[in-house]
């Protein structure tokens, strides 16, 4: 997996080969769905007039670099890129950008769809809504990671 990365306030933060494991891309909707008495299932009156949301989950291993991660600053070691990936949550988080092979854009809505698509898109963007750490038991130059996005067009 290559070309992946965050992008916020214009840095740049871009994992290296082989760090990431896996991307999880999760769109849920609250559809509901009304019965008609009588009536088989095809008879069912659906709805989703909340929408839909979108979740991306990153879990990987971080390990030392020799170029910085962000350009113009020294985000070579681990603890610096822990630090840096952790001061994206901060209370007051901007948007952030996140790409990778698959996941550059995201469906925005149904309204000005072009075909062959069901919807437009737009850049994929939200905050971090958790990271996780995980420390091996010695290994002092590996650390693992699982980050959860919340996508949103509106950041």
């Amino acid at each position: 997996m290559t070309d992946i990365s965050f992008t916020v306030n214009s840095q740049i933060f871009t994992f290296s080969e082989g760090e990431v494991e896996k991307i999880t891309s999760n769109i849920t909707s609250d559809c509901t769905s009304e019965k008609v008495p009588g009536a088989g299932p095809m008879s069912n009156y659906l709805n989703d007039f909340d929408g839909s949301e979108k979740t991306i989950t990153i879990t990987g291993t971080l390990f030392e670099t020799v170029a910085s991660r962000v350009t113009g600053y020294s985000v070579n070691t681990v603890i610096e890129q822990k630090q840096w990936l952790e001061s994206l949550v901060n209370g007051t988080q901007k948007a952030i950008t996140f790409t990778s092979n698959y996941e550059t854009l995201t469906i925005l809505n149904a309204a000005s769809a072009t075909l062959p698509y069901q919807g437009s898109f737009t850049y994929t963007k939200g905050y971090i809504k958790s990271v996780v750490f995980t420390e091996i038991m010695g290994e002092v130059n590996k650390l693992d990671f699982t980050i959860s996005m919340i996508i949103g067009a509106g950041v």
